[in-house]
């Protein structure tokens, strides 16, 4: 991707966030881009063509390395049963350390407009950008969760993504809000205790 491009799905994610899908408009975008719309036309094509491509520009990276920290840690396990607090780990610290960021609060605002909005391409967006990655952890989860069945290895799952989703939309607020407990200097720390929390509500599921 060269730089015109980059330039652009960052003004897109821009006018995305503060604006929603229906509302951005691919002047505004090149506008805030400093290109002109037949650069943007030649690139991307459509606003569908720019969030497609938007999402994979932030997501797909991150998702590659949580599979391959995956796959690593079921190469050292028996059987590939890493253990519930490592798949935490795999699948929620990445992301968590990319998108608080300024940078990744950016993107989660801007999809947080776009997916309020009823577009079901959105839909199908997501599922060609995570399924991959959603499927691996399944799989993973029910083999660390054996006495588990299926819908209830699923909705494991669905917990631990809506927990790490909900720390992303919410923690500029909670940053406002605390008086001590949440600084650059102790994030790890936070992460950690994030990450605990979590394992310790699946722990408390019957049979986990």
């Amino acid at each position: 991707m060269n730089e015109t491009q980059i330039k652009v799905l960052e003004a897109a994610e821009s006018e995305f966030a503060d604006n929603g899908f229906a509302g951005a408009s691919i002047r505004n975008i090149t506008q805030r881009a400093g290109v002109n719309i037949a650069s943007v036309n030649y690139h991307f094509g459509s606003k569908k063509a720019l969030i497609r491509q938007l999402m994979q520009y932030r997501v797909t990276p991150l998702n590659e390395y949580r599979l391959r920290r995956l796959r690593e840690e079921e190469a050292d396990y028996l059987d590939k049963v890493v253990p519930l607090p490592v798949l935490i780990d795999i699948l929620v610290r990445p992301a968590l350390e990319k998108m608080l960021t300024a940078e990744g609060a950016q993107f989660v605002r801007a999809m947080a407009r776009c997916m309020s909005e009823p577009l079901d391409f959105l839909q199908s967006l997501d599922r060609e950008v995570f399924q991959e990655l959603f499927m691996a952890f399944q799989q993973a989860f029910a083999r660390a969760l054996p006495q588990l069945n299926r819908a209830s290895v699923t909705n494991q799952l669905h917990f631990v993504i809506c927990a790490m989703i909900g720390m992303m939309l919410h923690f500029p607020r909670m940053e406002s809000l605390a008086v001590e407990g949440l600084s650059p200097e102790n994030f790890e720390e936070m992460l950690d205790d994030f990450i605990k929390f979590i394992t310790s509500g699946i722990k408390q599921v019957p049979g986990a």
